[in-house]
This record gives structure tokens, sequence and C-alpha cells, in this order.
């Protein structure tokens, strides 16, 4: 049997450990063996530093403490990241959110049955936990669910920027035809919105008016697996 191509998950994280926590669980916890975390943080972020001290992590968990003279914006920090990265494929996977345990599995066979370079999601589920409400947004490429083969993230480094350093990554791979669409698996991702997001909170009240609001039912699920993870 054909091993599985190697995957690392590229995380870069700041002042967040109980949402950290999160994250290395839905990695722990991916039904794809073939995977590695990446775990980018700063010296300057004592927390992060504190959590990390305090953990006993498998192999395939790699942290990275950045000690720079002027603070990195998050575009450099990505990029450290996939300088990192072990695996031939790498995949963004941000400390806000929560993944399925399927999400590696089904983008990773839906690129290689496309024959394309890399996935991404243009639907996913956003939780706003400061109203308790589920949503889910218009067709989009969104930028964080982008799983790619390294070599070709690598040809278009991210920009040097603090916020909305991915569009123009995910902008020429769309445009050189590198990537296939997966608009049927919502439920794979759940973007949270908790106020201290990169983006302001205005940003996302855009986007929410122009999404449908879940049933209280489906909302009452995502709460679900979000429980158990105090994230504030």
């Amino acid at each position: 049997m054909q091993e599985l191509p190697p995957v690392s998950c590229l995380c870069v994280t700041h002042h967040k450990p109980n949402m950290l926590r999160r994250v290395i669980h839905c990695f722990i916890h991916q039904r794809y063996l073939n995977k590695q975390l990446i775990i980018v943080y700063e010296k300057s972020d004592v927390l992060t530093c504190e959590f990390i001290n305090r953990q006993h992590f498998e192999s395939n968990i790699k942290t990275v403490k950045i000690d720079m003279a002027t603070k990195p914006t998050l575009g450099e920090l990505r990029n450290i990241s996939i300088r990192e990265a072990d695996g031939c494929y790498v995949c963004q996977w941000d400390d806000d959110d929560w993944y399925d345990a399927d999400r590696l599995t089904e983008q990773m066979n839906r690129l290689l049955l496309a024959g394309k370079s890399g996935s991404i999601l243009s639907r996913w589920i956003i939780f706003d936990a400061t109203t308790q409400k589920a949503y889910l947004p218009l067709p989009y490429l969104w930028e964080g669910s982008i799983l790619c083969k390294r070599e070709i993230i690598l040809q278009t480094p991210y920009p040097s920027l603090s916020k909305g350093e991915d569009t123009s990554v995910i902008e020429f791979l769309n445009k050189n035809d590198e990537l296939v669409v997966i608009d049927d698996m919502p439920h794979l991702y759940v973007y949270t919105v908790h106020g201290n997001n990169t983006w302001e909170y205005a940003h996302f009240t855009k986007i929410f008016v122009n999404s449908l609001e879940l049933p209280a039912d489906y909302t009452n699920d995502v709460i679900e697996v979000l429980s158990g993870f105090d994230v504030s």
C-alpha cells in the first residue's frame, strides 16, 4: 500500500494558549496519519512560551521559537513556518479555529483525485462566540483553509503584512489553476470569531449580513464540538 504524502500543518500563534490547546487537539485527532504540526511563536510571547514549556509533544509536533529584533509580521511568520515544514504538502492551521477529524483526509483526497497542487474550501462554518450564533457564508475561496504542495507555496512567499497576507497567495494559486475548490464540506472547518481576531469585528458583521444563520440545532452541535475548551 502506497504511503500517504506527508502534510505539515502550519500554526502561527500568539498569546492564545487555550486556543492553541484546541488546535493541537484537532491535529492529534486527525485521521490522516502522515502528518506534522509546526507551531511558530515569538520569544516575547510569555503566555505561549509557558504553555509550550509545560507540554510533552510527540515527535510529529515541532515548535519554533522566533527571536527577532523587530516584531515580525504575520506574513513573515507564515513564511518561517513553511520553511520549517518537513512535509511535501502544507496546510494552514490557524490557532483560532476548530477542524474536523477528516479535514486533512478529505482535502488531500480531493486534490489527489483532481490532480491539482492544492485544495481549498469555498464553504465553511463561522461561529460568532460573542453572540453564540453560527453562519454559513456565501461561497468564497477561504484563504485559511488552504492545503497545498509546499514547493508551490514557496514560489509565492507571503507578503510582509499583518493581515490580508494570504490573499495574494490564493489569487496566485487560483489564477494558475492549482486549486480544487471544495464546496460541499463546510463541516470540516469552524472559523471562530471571538473579538480578538486578526480582523476587527466590523469585518465579520459585514459577512454575517450576507450569510445564512444556521438553525438552533446545528448551532448547538457547533457549540458542543467547541465545548471542553476554555478559549477566553
